[in-house]
Parts: structure tokens; sequence; C-alpha cells
């Protein structure tokens, strides 16, 4: 997930269509103003820029004729004055704006249109701006925290306010389930007077917190990983890191080709293959590897590429002090059946009274989490809402430990805030299933997109 913080923000965006061409002529001829006077700067452009291609202005117009498309948006750029910071644009200017007149945070700003013609596809055709967007620089921003912008919306009593103004702020939650728990500013300070009125002194950002059913806060203290699971997909706060568990049996990606075991060959290499129209392989060639084969098997907790987990699934998660996770139904959210990690959603789990083989007959070995490691067991009750591993232990011979967050169990037990990254990260296609080898076409490769002609 991204964080945003509030000084300077540059918008990478452009004139982008979100439909089939309708085949008629539209005008997108909008008026951007910097507001207040001397407060910022601004800029827009149907095309991405580097900074010092341009110059920062205080008002400007984007004009533009397109065939088919009747919606788009504008790359913008925003450059706050000393002491202020940019809160948004908006269809309403510096007198008049409140949040509902909010109409981005600097990311996305949909242009108005004016349909035109074939024949007036000319300079000059839409006389005056369809829309004027103001770009409002302030001392104090107030915002819901991302995680949160579906449970509750905050407003504030002056958008472009400066020092001295007195301002106040108020949230609101969106049903009865779910209450406002604290303002947060910059400094990490909480309040929770709500609505909460003071004078505007320095700059700062008011982050609002809502608690209620769909909320689950964890403490992390200064730093530490929890193994979760729930009935609901969830989405993350931008300061939790997800990991997900993989392991590496009797292969390996050495950074340019995945390296496995072949029994025919007896050697270490790597098979190229050729394949039809219907994806039948017509053609195999075994290619040895020369170069240093790792210890294997290998197993640790990776990062996950996502910024937040399907349904049913279990995760390690990772944060530093008092951190949300908001729930929700999502109709494509569903059961990953390649995580090896098993959610226990509807209750407590007795890991003694779990099979010791899978349908296909492989031996299974469970892991649970003692606080620092997964560790091998027999017995014991996982409770419920947590989770637990499994792992095949048929064809490769498994550790008394699974690792997290980092290659060097001797370092595990000195966690901070950055863990470091594990050497294999697994492959995963596109859709989130995790496989031995790549796959034709796109596939998630040590954490990089990586596309696959063969």
């Amino acid at each position: 997930m991204r964080k945003f913080y509030a000084f300077m923000l540059f918008a990478v965006l452009s004139i982008s269509a979100f439909a089939e061409s309708d085949g008629y002529y539209y005008w997108f001829y909008d008026e951007l103003k910097a507001a207040p006077t001397g407060k910022g700067k601004i800029y827009a452009s149907e095309e991405s820029l580097e900074e010092g291609d341009f110059e920062y202005q205080e008002s400007l117009t984007i004009k533009q004729c397109v065939e088919g498309y009747h919606e788009g948006s504008i790359i913008t750029y925003e450059q706050p004055a000393d002491g202020y910071q940019f809160v948004g644009w908006y269809t309403a200017d510096e007198n008049n704006a409140t949040l509902a007149d909010k109409v981005s945070d600097g990311l996305y700003l949909s242009v108005s249109t004016t349909t035109a013609s074939e024949d007036n596809m000319v300079e000059g055709y839409a006389p005056v701006p369809d829309a004027t967007y103001y770009g409002i620089f302030a001392k104090i921003k107030v915002q819901v925290l991302p995680v949160m912008s579906d449970i509750g919306t905050v407003a504030i009593s002056k958008v472009a306010n400066d020092t001295g103004d007195e301002v106040t702020l108020t949230a609101t939650s969106k049903d009865d389930k779910t209450k406002f728990a604290y303002w947060m500013n910059q400094n990490g300070d909480k309040i929770t007077e709500n609505p909460y009125t003071f004078t505007v002194t320095d700059l700062d950002t008011y982050t609002a917190y809502f608690s209620g059913e769909s909320v689950v806060y964890i403490d992390f203290g200064e730093g530490k990983y929890v193994p979760f699971s729930n009935n609901q997909s969830a989405t993350l706060s931008e300061d939790i890191q997800m990991y997900d568990v993989y392991s590496q049996e009797q292969v390996f990606w050495d950074g340019d080709k995945l390296i496995k075991f072949n029994p025919e060959e007896n050697a270490w290499g790597w098979v190229e293959e050729e394949y039809d129209d219907d994806w039948n392989v017509i053609s195999s060639t075994f290619h040895p590897y020369d170069g240093e084969i790792p210890d294997l098997p290998t197993y640790q907790v990776s990062p996950s590429w996502d910024s937040a987990y399907m349904k049913g699934n279990g995760v390690i998660l990772y944060g530093v002090g008092e951190l949300p996770i908001v729930f929700g139904e999502n109709e494509n959210a569903y059961p990953n059946d390649m995580s090896k990690l098993v959610a226990t959603c509807d209750g407590a789990v007795d890991i003694a009274s779990l099979p010791a083989k899978d349908d296909d007959d492989n031996a299974l070995i469970y892991y649970v989490f003692d606080g620092i490691d997964f560790v091998k067991a027999t017995s014991g009750t996982v409770k419920e809402n947590q989770c637990y591993l499994v792992l095949n232990a048929t064809d490769t011979p498994l550790p008394d430990k699974i690792y997290v967050g980092g290659e060097d169990p001797n370092g595990i037990e000195a966690l901070d805030s950055n863990p470091a990254t594990p050497q294999f990260k697994g492959i995963y296609t596109i859709d989130g299933k995790q496989v031995v080898a790549p796959v034709k076409g796109l596939n998630i490769i040590g954490g990089r997109k990586v596309w696959m002609k063969e």
C-alpha cells in the first residue's frame, strides 16, 4: 500500500479512456486554479512530464478534443509554498469549499467534457471552460484512514485554513455498527474528542480512526509477528506487512531461471519446453546447471505481493504499534487452495485431530506459531481466527522450524520494522496461485512481474 505524506504530491496520470469509443468527438476544456493566492502553485498536462520541463503557475487551462471517449483524467502537479500543504482538488473556491466539493487527492482528476462534432474539431470551438477546479493549499488537512474509507467520513469547518483560524473537525460513522475511535496527528498523538475544535498554529494532518464489528485492532508493540485469519476478505493498514508461507521443494530461482532437480537426468538444470496453440507440450529439452546449488529444502515465511488477503486464508502479519484491519465481504475474494497456512475461521483446531495424510496419500507435517517461528507440532490447540501451517513431507525432508522474516535463524529474535527479505519469494500466477515453475504469460517471480513467452 502506498502512504502519502502532506507536503509535495505529484500525480502521474494521463488522459485515459474508460469505455469503448462511441464515434463522437468530445472537448476536454477545463480551468485549474491554485487557491488561496500565494499558498501554492499548480501545473497540469495531457501527458506525464518530468519536473523541470514545466513551470508551476497559479492558473491554467487544459484543452483537447478527442474522438470516442467522454471521460478522462489529466496529470496534475502541485507545489505548496513553504509552510503549507496541498489538500486536494475542489469544485468550489477557498471561500466556499467543503469536503463535499472534493473531487481528487491529486491522483485522479477527472475532467468535464463538451460534446463536439467532426466539423467543429478546431481550436476555439469550446469558447469557455466546462468547469473550474481549485487546487487548495492549507495548514491543516483532515482525512479518513484509507482502509476505513467505506465505514466513516470526516469534515472540516474550513478547508483553506491558515494560522490563527479556528477549525472544527468532525468524524461520522456510516452506520450504527461503527463508531469514531480517535484522531491521530502527524506526531502520533491521539485525540478522542469529536467534534474537535482548535486554533491552527502549524502544519499538520489529522486522520480519523473508527472501531466496530468490521474492525480489528492489533497491538504489535515495538514490532512483532501475529498469525491471523478471518472468514471475510480484509484490507490491511498501510503499516502492516503481510507474509505468506511458501516452500521450495528441490527447486530454486537463480535470478535468471528456475532450477530444479531432474531424477531422470540425476542432475540439476532447467527444462525448455515448446507448446502448441492448445498449450500441449510438443518438445522438452533439459539443460544442465553448472552454478552453485543452495542448501535445500528452504522453508521461510515470505512477504505477499498483495496488500489485502482473501477470505478464509491464514496470514502472518508484521507491524509496529496499534494498527487496524478492516473486514468486508468481497464477491471476488475466495479461499486460496494453494495456501499452506490454514485458517481457523470456524473455531479452534486440535492439532492431534488433523489427518496424517492428504487425499493423495502424502504425509503431512503440522507447525504452530510459538511467537517467533513456526515449530513442528503433533499436539496443541490453535485458537479461532489464527492459523497453522501444513506441509507435504512425502517428497522432501522437513525441518523442525519454519523461520519467519529472514534467512538467518540466528537473527530471528532481533526483530525490527524492516525484516530481511527472504532469498526466495516463490512463483505465482497473476491470479495468486503458487506454482512450481513459471507458466506462459504473466508470472509473479520473486515479487516481480515477469512475462514468460514459452
